[in-house]
């Protein structure tokens, strides 16, 4: 099964997040594989360019793939992929990060956990997003929700983004980013008024992910 996480925005938690899922899927007897297709913020190395969250991942799963298979597009400057992209004359669109991911969503496993870049509408180029590349993988989505002040307004346009472009929402998380959050269960109600999918668990300021979250029975159904 092929899932792909998404964030309401950048920096809230979807890698942290994604570690912590990966672990309980592991620690439910599942094999897993993590890909984070498209990276920036990369630090060069004898070995490359390589990410942080891409490097998290790859150690997170349980099926330890090299991260040039895992991070095919890595970027050094922490922007928006498409800026260096198209400085350096590389095509970054949904059909390329889609084929660069082939080898590692043929290798085996009962999961392959997809990270987005950003938010669901990151761009890759004039014309497409990663909204396209969860599209093209026919993945079905996770979103994170960075609880902070504006997260409502940032989670419901996403999630009719995802409705938008006909992708299947399995469930979202709210990972509480600000400690200090006022009315964070009154935030957290509201959304779950107003979003069909589930929530798959309240992940607590630096709490371990994989404590929090809910193995209700659509979570068995749907990914185990």
């Amino acid at each position: 099964m092929k899932l792909f996480v998404t964030g309401t925005d950048t920096n809230v938690g979807k890698t942290y997040v994604s570690c912590g899922l990966l672990k309980w899927l592991n620690n439910a007897g599942l094999s897993t594989i993590a890909l984070k297709p498209v990276s920036s913020g990369c630090q060069q190395s004898v070995q490359g360019l390589i990410n942080d969250d891409a490097l998290a991942l790859q150690q997170a799963a349980s099926i330890h793939l090299p991260l040039t298979t895992i991070n095919p597009f890595a970027f050094e400057p922490p922007v928006a992929p498409h800026i260096p992209a198209e400085q350096n004359n590389i095509q970054l669109t949904a059909q390329n990060i889609v084929g660069k991911c082939q080898d590692a969503l043929s290798t085996p496993a009962d999961i392959h956990l997809i990270e987005g870049v950003g938010g669901w509408f990151m761009p890759l180029n004039a014309s497409e997003t990663m909204a396209d590349v969860a599209q093209q993988l026919n993945a079905g989505i996770i979103m994170v929700v960075g609880m902070r002040l504006g997260c409502l307004s940032h989670a419901l346009l996403t999630y009719q983004a995802i409705k938008q472009k006909n992708c299947h929402l399995i469930g979202w998380i709210a990972n509480c980013i600000d400690s200090d959050m006022l009315f964070l269960q009154e935030n957290i109600m509201m959304l779950q008024q107003q979003i069909s999918a589930p929530l798959m668990g309240v992940v607590h300021y630096q709490a371990v992910v994989e404590e929090c979250l809910i193995s209700v029975k659509f979570f068995q159904e749907k990914i185990i």
